[in-house]
């Protein structure tokens, strides 16, 4: 049996670049056992990528739609792409330098 891994793209509004949100996801998705990535946009935004075992995906979308870095104020949680894969895109979960963003 071929096993299957749930993938999802989101992007988190309200106070979350200057507070470690990216250095927080990037903890939670590796202590989740997920990978993908995070980075900032030019809008204020994070975005990133999460893979995974489909329930510990279910774990990190609570984490980004509530909780977040100590620092942060979620205003809002957007997830989109939601779908099943056969293989892992990423190796591990990367904080994306935002330096191409500025």
């Amino acid at each position: 049996m071929i096993k299957k891994y749930f993938s999802f793209d989101f992007q988190v509004i309200g106070k979350v670049q200057g507070v470690f949100f990216r250095k927080y996801t990037k903890e939670q998705g590796t202590n989740l056992g997920l990978v993908g990535w995070v980075e900032n946009q030019k809008d204020g935004s994070v975005k990133g990528v999460a893979q995974g075992d489909q329930k510990k995906c279910e774990e990190m979308i609570h984490w980004l739609s509530n909780i977040g870095s100590p620092k942060s104020r979620i205003e809002k949680m957007i997830k989109t792409n939601e779908r099943e894969i056969d293989k892992l895109q990423y190796k591990d979960f990367s904080v994306r330098d935002d330096k191409k963003q500025k």
